[in-house]
């Protein structure tokens, strides 16, 4: 009697703690709000959506894919002061109804991240959206880097 008890406890607690390591929706891990600030590796494919806090639903939905990097001539930031210009570009697919738009991105050496504004030249609009490069992962040390290792922080918003 003592021995079903402990073993029904013992698959009771195997079956809750079961049910806290249930695989996470993969499709919500992708799911990015636009207008918020995110993170996406070279070969990925993230879909954005527009939340309208009014009804809970979303009234738009496109998806961006990290090409890849077309250059990276940033220098290091240890010799920042003598390369003044550098940069990096990479290449992103936006998707919107069945509509895609190749766009090249640019960002700025020498600085670790910048800001989405009117006043810089990283951003590109298209399909009806800001896209803006804020951040280009890893910054270059002087080494080679694999192109499979970049990150991209992106902010896409509605115009």
């Amino acid at each position: 009697m003592k021995t079903k008890a402990i073993l029904m406890i013992v698959i009771t607690l195997f079956l809750i703690g079961g049910m806290g390591c249930a695989k996470e929706d993969s499709t919500l891990t992708n799911t990015n709000h636009l207008g918020v600030s995110f993170f996406i590796k070279t070969q990925e494919v993230k879909s954005l959506i527009l939340f309208n806090p009014s009804n809970n639903s979303s009234d738009s939905r496109l998806s961006v894919s990290f090409e890849k990097v077309i250059y990276d001539s940033r220098c290091p930031k240890s010799e920042c002061y003598l390369c003044y210009g550098s940069t990096a570009t990479i290449q992103i697919l936006l998707t919107h109804q069945n509509t895609q738009s190749s766009i090249y991105l640019i960002i700025l050496g020498c600085h670790d991240e910048y800001k989405c504004d009117d006043n810089l030249y990283y951003r590109k609009d298209t399909l009806g959206y800001r896209i803006c490069l804020i951040r280009l992962d890893p910054y270059p040390t002087g080494k080679p880097i694999n192109s499979q290792n970049y990150t991209a922080k992106l902010n896409i918003s509605k115009l």
